[in-house]
Parts: structure tokens; C-alpha cells; sequence
């Protein structure tokens, strides 16, 4: 069986979706002459359709609905082919390493800041004076710099892949010294220092990202994943935030072997 990556299911599904917009408007489905937005709208609904049956992440369903839609929009504003190479600069910077990763940049809420201080402050804090703490895929810095700001006594690191996210992260923890940002790949760092490790992925990498926390944390140290669960794993504890997203906190422990 074929395994196909995020991009070849993307291509596949846009393809298809043409292929059966364009026998529709052979049919005279659209009409005479063709309705082209109406084949636009088809396009953009037959192709995150097809892209489900693929199985694709969720968020690849919105960029097939809105994708077409943007095309034939930028077509009738004619609009200078320099802003498409200066768009697709930006998603290279802040999407880039979606596409292997398959993490998406998800933003972590003020009331999730909160909820993690408070559970390491009980966790860790009052049994390590020192303890360093690491974001796995920290995006703009939210978690570590606003973890930061409420223990200044605490070490604080955050890793991110992607150019823009990280630039932005450094701005904003200007003038903490207990914070370290880093850009590079996610699993080419090891977790043995860090007493806690939070996550806030996706789905996809979690049984890795679960290994991975085995193989080289502590006993004793805990791993926080904000909402998505490590397959086949009962958490230790769950945290429920009061925030819009409703937001859960899966506390796992890590125990001797």
C-alpha cells in the first residue's frame, strides 16, 4: 500500500476536485456560458471532501475550502504576482515546518499559562529549588516567557522550528535572563535536564513525542500535554482551564521503570 505524504494527498485532492469541476462544466452542470463561481464553490467543497477520505490533518480541510476561493479572488483583483511571492515567503517562515513536522502554530492562553504555573509550582517547584522547564515547540514564547515573569527563580527554555515564531519569541523576552529561546528540530534535543516538558503539538507526533519522554526524562519529572492525549496512555492527572478553548491539560508522570 502507497503511504502518501501531506503535500501529495494535498496535490491528489485538488486535482481530483478539479477533475470533477471540470467534467461537471462539460455535463453544462454550470450552465451556458458556465457559472465560474458557482464551479469555484464546488471546488472548494469537493476538495477538503476529498482530502478527508485521504485522511489530512484537520487544518489541511481549510486550506483546500479557501484555497481556490483565493486564486479566483486574486485573479479578478489582479493583483502583482510580487505579493504572491512576498505571501509565500511569510508561510515559508511560519508554516515551513508544518508540513514535516505536521505541528501546526497553536497559541497557548493566558488562562493556560496560569493553569501550568500553578500545577508546576505544586509539581515541581516545591520539591527542586532549580528546576529547568522546556516548551516543546514553544511558537512565539507565550508559555516560557509568561512562566518566566512568574518565577524568576525558575529556568525556562523553549524550542521552536520556525524562523518567524522564534524572531517574534526572542522580541518579546528581551530583558529575562532565566529564559533561553532556541530554533532548531525538535527531536534532536534531549530532555534528560528538564524536570517538566510541556507540549501543545498535534495529534500526529504524539506517540513519538511519548517515546522520546520515556527514553530520556527523569523519574520523577512530568510531561504536560495541552489537549491531545498520548495514545494508549491514561494520564496521571487532568487539568480543566476556563478559557474559550476549554482547554485540557494531560499530566503524565514519569515513573522508574
Amino acid at each position: 500500500m502507497i503511504r502518501l505524504g501531506p503535500l501529495s494527498k494535498a496535490l491528489l485532492s485538488q486535482i481530483t476536485a478539479m477533475a470533477l469541476v471540470l467534467a461537471l462544466l462539460a455535463l453544462g452542470a454550470f450552465g451556458h456560458p458556465p457559472a465560474l463561481g458557482a464551479a469555484v464553490v464546488t471546488q472548494a467543497c469537493f476538495a477538503p471532501i476529498i482530502a478527508k477520505v485521504l485522511r489530512s490533518d484537520r487544518w489541511w480541510l481549510w486550506i483546500h475550502t479557501l484555497f481556490p476561493i483565493a486564486v479566483a479572488a486574486a485573479s479578478m483583483l489582479q493583483i502583482h504576482s510580487g505579493w504572491y511571492l512576498a505571501a509565500f515567503l511569510v508561510f515559508v517562515l511560519v508554516f515551513g515546518p508544518t508540513v514535516r513536522s505536521r505541528v501546526p502554530l497553536f497559541l497557548s492562553s493566558e488562562r493556560t499559562i496560569e493553569a501550568v504555573s500553578e500545577l508546576l509550582a505544586r509539581e515541581v517547584f516545591s520539591r527542586q529549588l532549580h528546576a529547568q522547564v522546556l516548551d516543546f515547540g514553544s511558537g512565539t514564547g507565550s508559555m516560557p516567557i509568561g512562566l518566566a515573569r512568574r518565577h524568576p527563580q525558575q529556568n525556562f527554555d523553549g524550542i521552536e522550528a520556525a524562523w518567524l515564531p522564534y524572531l517574534r519569541s526572542r522580541l518579546k523576552a528581551a530583558g529575562l535572563s532565566n529564559v533561553r529561546l532556541m530554533r532548531g528540530d525538535f527531536w534532536s534535543l534531549d530532555l534528560s535536564p528538564y524536570m517538566a516538558v510541556y507540549a501543545f503539538l498535534s495529534t500526529e507526533p504524539m506517540p513519538k513525542l511519548w517515546q522520546k519522554v520515556c527514553r530520556e526524562m527523569q523519574p520523577g519529572s512530568i510531561f504536560i500535554s495541552n489537549s491531545f492525549r498520548v495514545p494508549g496512555v491514561d494520564p496521571s492527572e487532568i487539568v480543566h482551564v476556563d478559557d474559550e478553548r476549554e482547554t485540557e491539560l494531560l499530566v503524565y508522570r514519569i515513573k522508574p521503570d
